[in-house]
């Protein structure tokens, strides 16, 4: 029987028993559109797609695709979807380059657009008693560009004041930006960089970095003894 269900697959085209066929041994994997067709994953971070659970399928050539309606969106969530095509043999390509960031809000509602995030962010101690900041902004697929960077500090307190921001540096396109602070007491401080586009909204990622201010100076060397050789 199962060399006359090969047969009708081979020969016979998309018939009862060649589904069937193709349904048990590929553990229901098997791909009813001939010409393949367009696959869509989710998941919580590029990283984290998951694979193994197919949300819906279109055809090949379709320009649009949809969650099905179960589907839920958190409030304050964020999910990444992905689309990948998949030829007639359920071949699929491994393409990360069709992907889509799904932001929700504390309301449930989309996300307002906002400009990437900032990285490489360094602070390193300064004269002394000064916090120089350095960071890195790549403008490169952003929602919505960025007029400014808001820089804030915790004080030394451990809690960061994000109503008052203690500096606004303009953007001025891809590259390293800086600032350097007042004097600092000793202690330790936190330091968070923002961008904000011309709406005001801010991108709240966790861009912050920590340092050990310490002002005084290591202790002087006493040269024991001295002799030539």
């Amino acid at each position: 029987m199962k060399k006359k269900w090969l047969k009708e697959a081979l020969f016979a085209g998309m018939t009862a028993n060649a589904f069937k066929l193709g349904t048990v041994l590929t553990l229901g994997w098997f791909w009813q559109r001939v010409n393949g067709c367009c696959i869509l994953y989710r998941g919580e971070s590029i990283e984290e797609i998951n694979f193994d659970e197919i949300l819906s399928v279109a055809e090949l050539l379709a320009n649009q695709i949809s969650p099905p309606g179960y589907i839920e969106h958190q409030n304050n969530s964020t999910n990444y979807y992905l689309v990948r095509k998949a030829n007639g043999c359920g071949q699929l390509e491994q393409t990360l380059y069709c992907a889509a960031k799904i932001e929700m809000d504390a309301s449930g509602d989309l996300a307002k657009p906002k400009p990437n995030d900032i990285f490489k962010i360094k602070a390193e101690q300064r004269n002394s008693s000064t916090v120089k900041l350095t960071w890195f902004y790549n403008p490169i697929q952003q929602q919505s560009p960025p007029a400014c960077f808001n820089i804030y500090c915790d004080n030394g307190c451990g809690q960061i004041d994000y109503e008052n921001p203690i500096a606004v540096i303009n953007y001025a396109g891809r590259k390293f930006y800086s600032y350097q602070t007042q004097s600092l007491l000793d202690g330790a401080y936190l330091f968070a960089i923002r961008t904000q586009n011309l709406d005001g909204v801010e991108n709240q990622a966790f861009g912050k970095v920590k340092i050990q201010i310490n002002s005084s100076e290591p202790d002087s060397i006493d040269i024991l003894n001295a002799e030539a050789v």
